[in-house]
């Protein structure tokens, strides 16, 4: 489906209709789409991420904030970060966030290969983002992609509740127990193979 460049939206036209509106949106290349409500482990794990940054933001000199702060991600593409830590200078009437260094995306079942693909390439574009935490909702399990100092991007998986995972632009580390405090939320599945004795020599 190809979208009228008349019927498509500017960042600031966007961020202007969305202002005081009850629904949630993100603008993606021009258009706005509407986002889906999230269930309360989703919440849950958003305050219990901004709750273990928050201190370390503060003490760098950086603000973390919940859903509410977009991210331009392209010239017309806007996202709201589940978290986002912003490390430019302090604006209260901003509505973007001027200088994110980390960006968390809690995933559901429903949403998790979108946010895994489209958006993590679209934050690794923003220069001043080093560091993406991809976080499941239903299982345990955290993708943690970090920018290197040529420019690549690394990849770790972390399923193991005390592993700390190292935020170095915050010089601090956060652990699954700290994401999913008060939830029970358990790793995911795995197959347990039983082998048969070896009878041959009976």
């Amino acid at each position: 489906m190809v979208i009228p460049e008349e019927e498509k939206l500017t960042v600031d036209e966007f961020l202007k209709a969305i202002a005081g509106h009850d629904g949630r949106f993100e603008l993606v290349r021009g258009v706005a789409y509407a986002m889906a409500g999230a269930k309360e482990g989703h919440n849950v794990i958003c305050s219990n991420v901004q709750t273990a940054l928050v201190p370390a933001g503060k003490r760098k000199g950086c603000r973390t904030t919940s859903s509410d702060t977009a991210v331009q991600t392209g010239q017309d593409t806007v996202r709201y970060p589940d978290v986002v830590v912003d490390r430019g200078p302090a604006n209260a009437t901003a509505l973007t966030a001027s200088r994110p260094t980390i960006v968390v995306e809690v995933s559901s079942s429903g949403t998790a290969v979108f946010d895994y693909v489209a958006k993590l390439r679209e934050y690794q574009g923003v220069e001043s983002i080093d560091t993406v935490l991809q976080i499941e909702s239903e299982i345990a399990l955290v993708k943690v992609h970090r920018r290197q100092e040529n420019g690549t991007w690394t990849e770790e998986t972390v399923e193991e509740f005390n592993m700390d995972i190292h935020l170095p632009s915050l010089a601090v580390s956060i652990t699954l127990n700290e994401i999913y405090d008060t939830l029970d939320v358990r790793p995911r599945r795995r197959l347990q193979v039983v082998k048969n004795e070896d009878t041959s020599g009976m």
